[in-house]
């Protein structure tokens, strides 16, 4: 049975490796690892980390933010092994429920134009695009892509 909790600070090793691992699909434009200990300890200060849990082990996290009345989701990301199981949706709508519950009327997310099976994925879930910026060459990616953001309204 998965269950989702929020992550605590002794999360943060394990955080890295699944978000590190689950990744791993973007090394062919990605130059490096996506996160490192550092980065997560840094967003769970302003942000707060959900984890699902699967057989008494942690399958997947995702990064939630608010900013008024606008809450974000990021970081997504699921265990290899343990993908395509509903793990990743599970995570989105307790994304989704933590932010509305806090009085959200909004969620946003961001991903990598290069990830068409992610941006058909999201649209599925109501999410529509609503800009798509350049990534600057801050040498994280070792290809040209472009950011696309999306958004969804949640009723309260």
């Amino acid at each position: 049975m998965l269950e989702i909790h929020q992550a605590k600070e002794t999360d943060i090793a394990e955080i890295v490796a699944i978000v590190n691992d689950a990744f791993q699909v973007e090394n062919d434009f990605r130059a490096g690892n996506r996160t490192s200990t550092a980065e997560i300890r840094q967003l769970m200060e302003g942000s707060q980390f959900l984890k699902a849990m699967h057989d008494q082990q942690m399958a997947g996290v995702v990064l939630v933010r608010l900013n008024e009345k606008t809450g974000y989701l990021g970081m997504l990301a699921v265990r290899r092994g343990l993908q395509r199981l509903g793990i990743g949706r599970a995570l989105i709508e307790a994304a989704e429920n933590y932010c509305r519950s806090r009085g959200c009327t909004r969620m946003t997310l961001s991903t990598g134009s290069v990830r068409r099976e992610l941006l058909d994925r999201y649209h599925k879930l109501g999410y529509t695009i609503t800009s798509i910026d350049p990534v600057s060459s801050d040498g994280r990616f070792t290809k040209p892509i472009e950011i696309v953001k999306m958004a969804k309204a949640i009723k309260a």
